[in-house]
């Protein structure tokens, strides 16, 4: 890769941040492995968690229990209003199981997106302080103390590989 071409992609990346040509979009990725049932399920799951799915909820129970009192039309004990609910509930079971599946693999591919960015992270650092301690041994500054630093820092730790 030329410098010229290199420092176009620096000069990009600092007037978009976000949108690194070494970082991948972890929600552009996900949306276009979701299936159209699985983006409704998502959708679904995503608003039966909010303050206002349960202020309807609780308005519609309310709402059906004062007209069915007066009108008779589903009298107490509310079978229909029972019956309504349950069948909703059983469906929404479904729905909530796809939406929260849907959200693991997202989280997954989250995971592993970060991991891939910080591993290069990680090397574009290591290549630096190489380069810097070389410059450093060309200059004829002594730099042993921070190379041994570094080789410290670099090697795994005895505990992670315990794992």
């Amino acid at each position: 890769m030329s410098d010229h071409t290199l420092s176009r992609m620096l000069i990009a990346a600092e007037k978009h941040p976000d949108d690194h040509p070494a970082v991948d979009n972890v929600n552009e990725l996900h949306a276009k492995k979701l299936s159209p049932i699985a983006t409704i399920c998502r959708r679904i799951a995503a608003g039966t968690g909010t303050p206002a799915a349960l202020l309807t909820a609780i308005v519609v129970q309310i709402v059906w229990v004062t007209v069915g009192a007066a009108t008779r039309l589903d009298p107490y004990p509310f079978l229909f209003l029972l019956t309504c609910s349950n069948v909703l509930q059983l469906v929404m079971i479904f729905v909530i199981a796809v939406g929260q599946r849907q959200q693991s693999l997202h989280d997954e591919l989250r995971a592993d997106v970060d991991h891939g960015a910080i591993s290069r992270i990680l090397y574009h650092q290591q290549t630096q302080e190489s380069l810097l301690l070389r410059v450093a041994e060309k200059v004829g500054v002594d730099a042993s103390d921070i190379a041994n630093t570094l080789v410290v820092l670099t090697q795994r730790s005895k505990k992670a590989e315990q794992i």
